[in-house]
């Protein structure tokens, strides 16, 4: 039997976006049992497949600004990807290191099962985390985060962005909170015991820590509870037709994601998709 010690562990983080990922890498890289590069987020492996990315490809970069030079040679030989997170894994201290990249949720089986072989043939277990949040909460909490960033963020012009946000969800569904089909290209490639499925409201819980911890082959350790890296709370109040709008677009993806995790408890920890989701008593 392999020691447990010996386990050298890829992190590869799926999403979502605005659901810990942030929070969680502060905590696992500050390791001294874990070394995760250059980058919290690497947009490799979404640049290299995915059109809808392609904006993460670097046209000209200068080596000056090196991690975008170390990413666009990541992305001209892919096997220096892999070949870079073995070789921080090879120091016997290190047994975890990862890329999480929220929009790696939008990857393909066939690009997925590639990732996992490719650490496979350089004895390296690939393990997946994807945390969820509630859908309805995660698109307002992403619309903030483009207003800050813009330097907009105001209640008037918050709550003028988050209409036109909601009706185009409405003809034009995100990628990015597809957790249905994440989770259904996730059981397509990965065993059970290779996949940490849970809530971003769970997180910052130890039972729930404990188990990732676990998952990951890492002794668990007490992380920074108070520390919750870019969170954004909103005091706008959110007009109904707006929050209905957003919710009756998330209808598919709140009854799908109930219906594969029924132990998540979504009508307590979701409470806002469950009552904007309309569709949830369908079922």
């Amino acid at each position: 039997m392999t020691n447990k010690s010996n386990k050298k562990t890829f992190l590869l983080g799926v999403g979502a976006q605005k659901a810990g990922t942030s929070w969680l890498h502060e905590q696992l890289h500050q390791r001294r049992d874990a070394d995760f590069g250059f980058c919290k987020e690497y947009h490799i492996l979404d640049a290299l497949t995915l059109d809808d990315f392609q904006s993460f490809r670097p046209k000209h970069p200068s080596p000056l600004k090196w991690r975008t030079w170390r990413r666009k040679r990541f992305l001209n030989k892919p096997d220096r990807y892999f070949n870079y997170f073995s070789s921080l894994l090879k120091r016997d201290s290190i047994r975890l290191s990862g890329d999480i990249t929220p929009s790696y949720g939008c990857l393909s089986a066939s690009t997925l099962q590639w990732v996992r072989d490719e650490f496979a043939q350089r004895g390296v277990s690939t393990r997946i985390v994807f945390l969820m949040r509630d859908p309805v909460e995660r698109i307002l909490s992403q619309q903030r985060m483009q207003l800050r960033k813009r330097g907009d963020l105001n209640p008037a012009q918050e709550v003028n962005h988050l209409r036109k946000a909601a009706i185009k969800l409405k003809h034009s569904p995100s990628r990015r909170s597809n957790y249905l089909q994440t989770l259904e290209t996730l059981e397509a490639v990965f065993q059970p015991k290779e996949v940490f499925i849970d809530l971003y409201e769970r997180l910052f819980t130890t039972p729930v820590y404990e188990r990732l911890c676990a998952h990951l082959q890492i002794p668990y350790r007490v992380p920074d509870w108070g520390n919750r890296v870019n969170q954004s709370q909103s005091t706008t109040t959110i007009p109904d037709d707006i929050l209905q709008l957003i919710g009756t677009s998330q209808i598919t993806i709140f009854d799908g994601v109930r219906k594969k995790c029924p132990n998540l408890d979504l009508q307590r920890y979701w409470p806002t998709a469950s009552r904007w989701c309309v569709g949830h008593q369908s079922a």
